[in-house]
């Protein structure tokens, strides 16, 4: 499964924006690439330190998801704090928000203002707790958040959460 940022126009028009996702199947990215094209943001990617890759990568995400562990990641080159809005785009791990997203949020703590999240997972659940631990690691209120359904790389469910 694969999204090609190249694909998208929109993306780069309005650089007050920014959408910053972590992807380890292509899913998270390909709805990051989807929201940075709709409002012409820039598009981040959060890149883990860690092993994320094939089998051994998913049982290795798996055993930080059960923990609930930050995943070590790279620094970003952006002033979020200069940013007018940003939107992140996580995958759910064994139930809750992903690791290296959890550490992006520790790190960007009080530097942004305005945020939204678009949280992708193969269940019914809403994952409102995801949302509501994105809110309390970042010190802000998020003015929007959508779960999103995903199973095989169709999009079945958008709930509003």
């Amino acid at each position: 499964f694969a999204a090609d940022a190249r694909e998208y126009p929109g993306i780069g028009k309005n650089p007050g924006r920014v959408v910053v996702y972590f992807s380890r199947m292509g899913y998270a990215r390909k709805l990051a690439c989807e929201e940075a094209d709709r409002i012409g943001a820039r598009l981040v990617e959060i890149k883990a330190r860690e092993r994320t890759e094939g089998t051994l990568g998913f049982w290795w995400c798996g055993r930080f998801g059960i923990n609930r562990w930050a995943m070590p990641i790279d620094d970003m080159d952006v002033d979020f704090a200069q940013c007018e809005h940003v939107t992140i785009v996580s995958p759910i791990w064994v139930f809750s928000l992903s690791s290296p997203v959890r550490e992006f949020c520790r790190t960007a703590r009080g530097s942004i203002k305005s945020v939204d999240y678009i949280l992708v997972h193969h269940t019914s659940a809403g994952y409102k707790n995801a949302a509501d631990e994105m809110d309390a690691l970042l010190n802000v209120k998020r003015s929007r958040a959508r779960s999103v359904r995903c199973s095989m790389g169709k999009y079945s469910r958008v709930v509003e959460i």
